[in-house]
């Protein structure tokens, strides 16, 4: 027995070797991605795990934590999205921002999926390495891995599950949320909570999408109006360009009385249609008293001195309007589009996506009854 252990001791540390040396074509790439204030924060991360649980399970954390954020930039790399470097935080993990957003959200999931699919590569090694070594180390390895990864698989917004589901169906959020709820129940963790109010306010702002795309299109069509008026009012005579100046502001005036006798304050979902008047008739006033400060503009400019300013107001307010309509448009047709996709491409990623799962949940089960004889001898 005492002659048995360096051996194993040796083949463990010529294992290491082998693994590292398998790897180091795609570690070098890896190093070559990250810069200076990355390597920085990962030794901060590094040492601040060393000293509460050890350098063992700081360096398979790390280790771990760092795969899995670069397959979300090679995943971002390959199409062709810019992305900042990848930052860890202690006790909390790294995270990576985009410096553009995605197209769609069939993009999208392909950014997310790129983490926990190259975080689950980077432990599956472990697997036959624990197995012909015996060496506990490898059990962590296996341990942290499927847990990070399972975790991030699921469907709350913004963890990466979230943002794969959301091209199959986002109405999956809501399971996602109740998932988390649970979860939070029996692991109780500040940072679940933070999650769970990310994901609530994701799912949030899509259930109320319809309401936010109505009002959009008011919008539109508000500018259109507004540019239609400017218009009409450029070619008419000065009679009918006096006359158009008091509709103005007699529709101003009408809209301020409905403003200043409406609530502030509504209800959502019960008073929605109430909200949505007062939202509209702000536009509404908004647009008048823009059409009214471009016509005074346009007179000062004609019949009296003035500057450049004046005329430059007036063609101000147009390029304004027109700007609106066009970003608004813009946004909308996004928005419409964003989560739309065929048939073909939500049964690929419901593939995907619930076969890493299953892998993972496996995994998991598997390594959590070996921890259990194991925990004793645990770095």
């Amino acid at each position: 027995m005492k002659q048995s252990k360096p051996k194993t001791s040796w083949f463990s540390f010529g294992a290491i070797g082998l693994l590292l040396l398998g790897k180091m074509k795609w570690l070098l790439a890896i190093l070559k991605i990250a810069k200076l204030g990355s390597l920085i924060s990962i030794f901060i991360s590094l040492g601040a795990y060393a000293l509460v649980y050890g350098w063992k399970f700081a360096v398979a954390l790390v280790y771990l934590i760092y795969i899995h954020e670069m397959g979300h930039l090679l995943a971002a790399k390959r199409k062709g999205i810019k992305t900042s470097k990848a930052i860890f935080i202690p006790f909390v993990g790294a995270l990576i921002s985009l410096k553009e957003e995605p197209k769609n959200a069939n993009e999208e999931a392909y950014l997310a999926y790129g983490g926990p699919l190259l975080g689950t590569l980077a432990f599956l090694p472990a697997i036959p390495l624990f197995m012909m070594t015996d060496n506990p180390f490898w059990l962590l390895v296996i341990t942290l891995g499927a847990m990070i990864n399972l975790f991030n698989l699921m469907p709350v917004h913004p963890l990466d599950g979230g943002r794969i589901v959301g091209v199959i169906s986002t109405k999956i959020w809501v399971l996602g949320i109740i998932g988390m709820v649970v979860y939070m129940f029996f692991h109780p963790n500040p940072l679940l909570i933070l999650f769970l109010l990310f994901g609530i306010s994701k799912w949030w702002k899509e259930f109320r999408s319809e309401i936010t795309r109505s009002q959009r299109a008011s919008v539109i069509e508000f500018n259109q109006f507004g540019l239609e008026q400017l218009e009409r009012y450029a070619g008419a005579s000065e009679e009918e360009k006096i006359r158009l100046f008091n509709v103005w502001n007699l529709e101003l005036n009408q809209l301020n009385e409905k403003l200043n006798k409406a609530k502030t304050w509504h209800i959502p979902l019960f008073e929605d249609n109430k909200l949505k008047e007062r939202q509209m008739n702000e536009r509404k006033e908004e647009i008048y008293r823009s059409l009214i400060e471009a016509a005074q503009s346009e007179s000062d400019y004609q019949y009296g001195p003035t500057d450049f300013e004046d005329i430059s107001k007036y063609e101000l307010i147009v390029a304004r309007f027109f700007n609106e309509v066009q970003e608004q448009t813009k946004i909308m047709e996004k928005e419409q589009s964003y989560y739309s996709s065929n048939l073909k491409t939500k049964v690929v990623w419901f593939s995907l996506y619930i076969g890493l799962a299953i892998i993972l949940m496996i995994t998991s089960l598997y390594a959590g009854d070996l921890m259990e004889q194991y925990k004793t001898t645990l770095p």
